[in-house]
């Protein structure tokens, strides 16, 4: 298994957990977020996206690396 950003049992990522897993800058990834692309909660100032939303993204936009992975 390739080493993560994360742990293997994490139910939800961190903005950045996610741009280092997809090699995109975090901009890109709160983009997802504020276009309503990437479903994600507000836990004070940080963001959290579900790993099985994050997983639904990855299928949509073809990356099989990351979504299979997840």
């Amino acid at each position: 298994m390739p080493n993560l950003p994360f742990s293997d049992k994490a139910e939800y990522l961190s903005v950045r957990q996610i741009s280092e897993l997809f090699g995109y800058h975090t901009k890109t990834v709160r983009r997802w977020i504020a276009s309503g692309d990437l479903p994600a909660t507000k836990i004070g100032r940080d963001w959290r996206v579900a790993r099985s939303d994050l997983k639904t993204l990855a299928a949509s936009r073809s990356n099989r690396v990351a979504g299979h992975v997840l």
